[in-house]
């Protein structure tokens, strides 16, 4: 009862901030919902938008088909595609306490019975070098832009920072790698079999990470299809600002604001993120402003909220007729 009452009151928190965050940036002037009742949404936003995102989510669907199959889990494209939609229609639209990577995880162990180590991982590993790409994607812009973010300090610090971590985190990983079994003891206590728990989970962490370090041509495919993902849906806000007259930061601003606004999004404060990317997208856009002027910058990355909501709707059906296979690993 107190689990259900707990999981209810912060789906209620969660909406109220959502209401709460669109209610300021309208009465703000930083979006705007009259462009929706004027109908200043045209048939060549909807179209390429809608492309845009359909595009990002076969991508992201092709990425995690190479992930599963780096592990030796062969599972036919229409499938992954369709429980990526399924993923994104809970994420994006669903505001309970079930997820959308929980229902990716529930539906992927029936269909790979006896893999689910394999299986968290190479879900982790998607959401990992997802954001990993959105960090590369926003380096790229803060370094074309780089006249205008040294001017700024707060895109100072995100410069350092996400170098840091694009720089960083792979040569740590290298490291690790080199080290960990240089470490006798643990090398020790993973080649011994154990009856224990513990061990028996170690050993199968191990076992699947031995398949990504061997699949390292993939995975860096993987990341290149993650970029690619995000570069469409950068586009598809460029293209909706260019429709909307909204152009008031260069193309290359769009490579920062868009990448780093969507890392804001994945803050787990409202359903979907919706008012929190909206807030980081304004703000960084107007820092990156040559000349300050009243831009509603939220729209923009709102109407693409709804045209990326609008794409996942597949998922629904999938949700509703999906009927489970006996998809077996191979």
């Amino acid at each position: 009862m107190q689990v259900a009452v707990a999981r209810w009151g912060w789906m209620l928190f969660k909406l109220l901030v959502a209401g709460g965050v669109v209610w300021f940036l309208v009465s703000q002037g930083k979006l705007d919902l009259s462009i929706f009742l004027d109908g200043g949404i045209g048939a060549d936003i909807v179209v390429v938008a809608l492309i845009c995102n359909f595009a990002m989510i076969s991508l992201t669907s092709l990425r995690w088909q190479f992930l599963l199959a780096s592990q030796k889990i062969s599972l036919p494209f229409s499938w992954v595609h369709s429980i990526t939609y399924l993923s994104m229609f809970f994420n994006l639209l669903i505001p309970g306490s079930v997820g959308g990577e929980a229902l990716r995880l529930n539906y992927t162990f029936k269909s790979v019975p006896g893999r689910k180590s394999a299986v968290i991982l190479t879900v982790f590993a998607d959401r990992v070098i997802g954001l990993y790409g959105l960090f590369v994607l926003s380096l790229v812009g803060l370094l074309i832009s780089l006249p205008t973010v040294m001017a700024v300090t707060p895109l100072k610090v995100a410069m350092v920072t996400i170098t840091a971590i694009v720089v960083g985190g792979p040569l740590f990983a290298i490291l690790l790698l080199l080290l960990l079994p240089r470490i006798s003891w643990l090398r020790s206590y993973i080649y011994t079999p154990q009856d224990s728990r513990v061990w028996s989970i170690i050993n199968s962490v191990v076992d699947v990470l031995r398949h990504f370090i061997r699949a390292k041509l993939r995975l860096l495919f993987t990341l290149l299809i993650s970029i690619s993902a995000h570069t469409i849906e950068v586009f598809a806000l460029i293209w909706i600002a260019m429709r909307l007259d909204m152009m008031a930061i260069t193309v290359e601003g769009f490579y920062v604001a868009t990448p780093l606004a969507w890392m804001a999004n994945i803050i787990p404060i409202s359903p979907g993120g919706i008012g929190v990317g909206e807030v980081a997208f304004d703000q960084i856009c107007h820092w990156l402003q040559p000349t300050q002027a009243a831009v509603a910058f939220s729209t923009i990355f709102f109407i693409n909220r709804i045209f990326m909501m609008v794409a996942s709707l597949p998922g629904f059906f999938v949700y509703i007729f999906y009927k489970q296979k006996n998809l077996v690993s191979t």
